[in-house]
């Protein structure tokens, strides 16, 4: 089973243990579904039950079964919180995760590797793949730039004379 990270911790909320959260997806309406998110706690997964959510400027607070102060949510401050995979709202065609993405080779047209997808950026209109291999590239995720993302294959391919324009 994989477990995917949708967010951290940033801060203890109030007296009733309360936590503000910073969700990883742009649409904020999909954490909603989630009735419960994992911690690892001394290497293991610990299963945390919602019981309480609210959204406000661009952060989620959150109550947990259980957790009732600050002091029994103090060892979530600063901890990334996961769902199971299989729990992730469903894509469209031709969207894609950004851990889907991430560590996938990027190759050109002639099928040369030119590095890996270290980190998946969400600035502005587009999103941009950082790419690093011998020298570190952006490529913003439109189609003239990104002609095929293959999953099963691990690679994307890009055209590096469009990005040179």
């Amino acid at each position: 089973m994989k477990y995917i990270p949708v967010g951290r911790v940033v801060a203890g909320h109030g007296l009733r243990g309360e936590v503000k959260f910073k969700y990883y997806n742009e649409a904020p309406e999909g954490f909603f579904r989630y009735s419960s998110l994992l911690v690892r706690q001394d290497e293991v997964l610990r299963e945390l039950r919602l019981t309480g959510v609210a959204l406000r400027k661009g952060f989620f607070y959150i109550e947990f079964e259980g957790l009732d102060s600050p002091e029994k949510t103090s060892f979530l401050a600063d901890r990334e919180l996961f769902v199971r995979e299989e729990d992730l709202p469903p894509l469209d065609d031709g969207e894609y995760y950004d851990y889907q993405l991430v560590g996938l080779d990027v190759i050109n047209q002639r099928n040369e590797k030119i590095g890996t997808v270290e980190q998946v950026l969400h600035i502005g209109t587009n999103n941009i793949i950082l790419v690093r291999g011998k020298r570190e590239i952006f490529v913003p995720m439109v189609e003239i730039y990104i002609t095929n993302i293959d999953l099963d294959t691990s690679s994307i391919t890009i055209d590096e004379e469009a990005l040179l324009v």
